[in-house]
């Protein structure tokens, strides 16, 4: 199954400076926010009453410890990084399709640590027999997990003001920031690194930075394909990989990885935005 992305990728410029699609109605209520603040409320919409004001607010502060917490002038080598995956029950976050899996682990210094974030979820819908059949997740076995609400706290805490980095991560934050948008006008703030435009980049005789193929390039081990978990070990392997060859090109810092891209945007774009990615 193939998709096209139809929304704009933050990770081109590691969300400093980017758009993200979004319903209308969520971003006029950012620029309410942006520029009312004293009279800006969190309020629930009548689709998500059973999220509590509390649950609301914890969520909404946590996000917003972040933007004050970035250090752009890190080094890459001695940053922290989440790498994360999620699996869901189609292909369309605005168009009703939620979260059923999420996963992360944790790099740091050039190692994966034994730390682990993995939760089946609750979509609140069904889930489709092509994605449970790829997934092999079910609605019985989500029936009784928590929602994705339920789990943004454990999951906010897990990355906290961390480098997030993610394959075809506009796919994943998409997902995430829907689900925000339906309960206040927030987003996922921590600078994000997409695997696959910097594969795009650093590999240009690939003809497509597929996980699949990165994982066969590299000599990789598959493993747990089309699980969260399991593909987020082998998104950290792979950035692992690229993160060597940034510092070939002496990108050694945060700032420097955004100005890089900024400059590769156009290539990059014209390549990853009318291909067509086989997500699953």
């Amino acid at each position: 199954m193939k998709t096209k992305y139809f929304y704009n990728v933050d990770c081109y410029c590691l969300n400093k400076i980017a758009y993200f699609y979004y319903p209308l109605q969520r971003r006029l209520a950012d620029y309410m926010h942006r520029f009312l603040p004293s009279g800006s409320t969190v309020k629930l919409e009548s689709n998500s009453d059973r999220v509590s004001s509390r649950t609301v607010k914890i969520i909404v502060d946590k996000i917003h410890a972040v933007l004050t917490d970035t250090n752009w002038e890190q080094k890459l080598s001695e940053a922290s990084y989440v790498i994360f995956d999620t699996e869901t029950t189609g292909l369309q976050p605005f168009r009703g399709d939620r979260i059923t899996s999420l996963a992360a682990v944790i790099v740091e210094k050039g190692v994966i640590q034994d730390r682990s974030f993995n939760v089946l979820v609750n979509p609140q819908r069904p889930i489709s027999a092509a994605s449970s059949r790829i997934t092999g997740i079910t609605d019985g076995m989500v029936s009784d997990k928590p929602t994705l609400h339920e789990v943004l706290p454990d999951f906010l805490d897990f990355i906290g003001n961390k480098t997030l980095v993610a394959h075809c991560a506009a796919f994943d934050l998409a997902f995430l920031n829907a689900e925000l948008c339906r309960i206040a006008p927030v987003r996922i703030l921590n600078p994000v690194i997409d695997t696959y435009l910097v594969a795009n980049i650093m590999l240009p005789e690939m003809k497509s930075c597929s996980l699949e193929n990165l994982v066969n390039r590299l000599g990789l081990q598959m493993k747990g394909r089309h699980t969260a978990l399991g593909d987020s070990l082998m998104t950290a392997e792979i950035f692992l990989y690229l993160l060597e060859e940034l510092f070939a090109r002496q990108i050694y810092t945060l700032d420097q990885l955004q100005r890089f891209l900024i400059s590769q945007k156009n290539s990059c774009f014209s390549r990853a935005r009318f291909e067509h990615i086989k997500l699953y």
